[in-house]
């Protein structure tokens, strides 16, 4: 995860350790050591570095004193994704479920379900997400309530997982293994338009 302001980029590696490089000089500035399983996925925001593993576990870390803040438990299976927007994470897990929760104290509070597995993507903004699952559908949530606010799929979803997203106070757009890319209402959930030309070999 790469930081524009502070010149740093954050990895997550398979040995559970997270290392803050400088970009410019390729230095390793700090190392942070915690998790007890592969790291799948990183946020940083020039403060805090958020990371989600296969020990099933969400850490919050300063990453200057290479400390650990807070260790978010609840999830049951391997987390895969992460949003975070300086006040708030998101944890989408193989276990079906996707979690809202402060960064200040660690609480979760949301369990959002509906997804039936793993959530592969999102993207949050304005305290909306946008959730791509493994199950082919999109799903758009105000974290705030936990309540979902659209269901993109019925006879136009995808018909494999998703694999990337994107969404404006209009439109979202999804991609999927089945070859298409898709743009929809984010309001209303219709969809506008599909791709599926041969933009890539695989």
């Amino acid at each position: 995860m790469l930081c524009n302001v502070c010149c740093r980029v954050v990895s997550g590696s398979r040995d559970a350790t997270l290392r803050v490089w400088h970009i410019e000089s390729g230095e390793c500035l700090h190392v942070l050591v915690g998790h007890l399983a592969a790291v799948r996925c990183v946020q940083y925001d020039g403060r805090l570095v958020v990371s989600g593993a296969y020990d099933y576990m969400v850490k919050v870390w300063n990453p200057e004193r290479e400390e650990c803040l807070h260790t978010l438990s609840g999830h049951t299976n391997r987390v895969y994704s992460l949003q975070f927007d300086g006040v708030h994470v998101v944890s989408g897990s193989l276990d079906t479920s996707i979690r809202v929760w402060e960064v200040e104290s660690g609480a979760c509070r949301h369990t959002l379900m509906g997804h039936q597995s793993l959530t592969s993507g999102m993207e949050l903004r304005n305290n909306i997400l946008v959730s791509g699952n493994a199950d082919s559908t999109v799903k758009v949530w105000d974290i705030l309530t936990g309540q979902c606010l659209q269901t993109l799929s019925g006879p136009n979803k995808h018909q494999s997982a998703v694999t990337c997203l994107q969404f404006n106070n209009r439109f979202v757009i999804t991609s999927s293994d089945d070859g298409t890319v898709k743009l929809w209402d984010v309001k209303t959930g219709e969809l506008f338009c599909v791709s599926n030309r041969p933009l890539h070999e695989s």
